[in-house]
């Protein structure tokens, strides 16, 4: 038998993984899909409604609310999303790491890749029926800003995730902490409106907020003629998601056999 290298079992190890969590999410049955794809639909339908009864209006400034709300809402799921998934993604693969091939760090890439690429198929999908409905603005004005952008949501999310994952033996009840402070966030960062601070100051301190900037960003790239406020950049929120990966690593390798072990 043909020895493998390590760069073989690495990748059949994380296929493998990626495999189970497909079974773990969606099942053996269609509707999984279906609910996948229909969940942030759903949700863009609701706040559109919403946004529609309270302003009266179906547009934000110049662009169809729905796309508005949609460049900003899946890269920010996909952020979030992966705060919570990597966070539990040692103990749910827990019996795993009896064999000596996987590893935690495997679960926690394994299921970086599927949040990531669940989430941009859904904002592709999500698009292309907005175009068949022949709403405006869906497709990008800067595509390269725009994979930027969520490269720049990707990292942070999975540093956080990774630094969660290693703070969640010690302190156990971060996991709540974590769902309480995301709601308010999609506020305070201009997800779902476009925060105008009533003075100086407090704009000042809205900008100390690194997912504002990405979602700030993300518009400029996608809507053509989008301009963002000053102070508003790519730099600040770059520099966050490379801090939370080296310090959410640094603490994984530390813990790794805690986190094998579940504690």
């Amino acid at each position: 038998m043909k020895k493998r290298t390590p760069w073989q079992i690495q990748r059949a190890v994380i296929f493998a993984l990626l495999m189970r969590e497909l079974k773990t999410r969606f099942g053996t049955h269609w509707t999984g899909v279906v609910w996948l794809l229909g969940t942030p639909l759903a949700q863009v339908g609701v706040l559109v409604g919403f946004n529609t009864f309270l302003r009266g209006r179906l547009h934000e400034g110049l662009y169809p609310y729905a796309v508005f709300l949609m460049v900003a809402l899946m890269p920010f799921r996909l952020c979030t999303g992966l705060w919570s998934q990597l966070m539990n993604a040692a103990k749910a693969n827990q019996g795993l790491f009896n064999y000596r091939q996987v590893v935690p760090m495997d679960a926690f890439i394994s299921r970086a890749i599927l949040e990531l690429v669940l989430n941009v198929l859904i904002f592709v999908l999500s698009m292309l029926i907005l175009a068949r409905l022949g709403v405006p603005y869906v497709f990008p004005e800067h595509l390269l800003y725009l994979f930027a952008v969520w490269a720049v949501y990707f990292f942070f999310g999975a540093g956080m995730g990774l630094l969660l994952a290693g703070l969640s033996g010690p302190m156990p009840r971060i996991g709540t902490l974590v769902n309480l402070i995301s709601m308010p966030l999609y506020m305070l960062s201009g997800v779902i409106f476009v925060f105008h601070a009533p003075t100086p100051d407090i704009k000042a301190l809205l900008l100390f907020n690194p997912l504002m900037h990405l979602v700030e960003c993300g518009r400029e790239a996608y809507l053509a003629g989008y301009r963002v406020d000053q102070g508003i950049n790519m730099a600040y929120p770059s520099l966050w998601a490379l801090t939370l990966c080296f310090l959410g690593m640094g603490l994984c390798r530390i813990r790794r056999q805690e986190l094998a072990a579940g504690e």
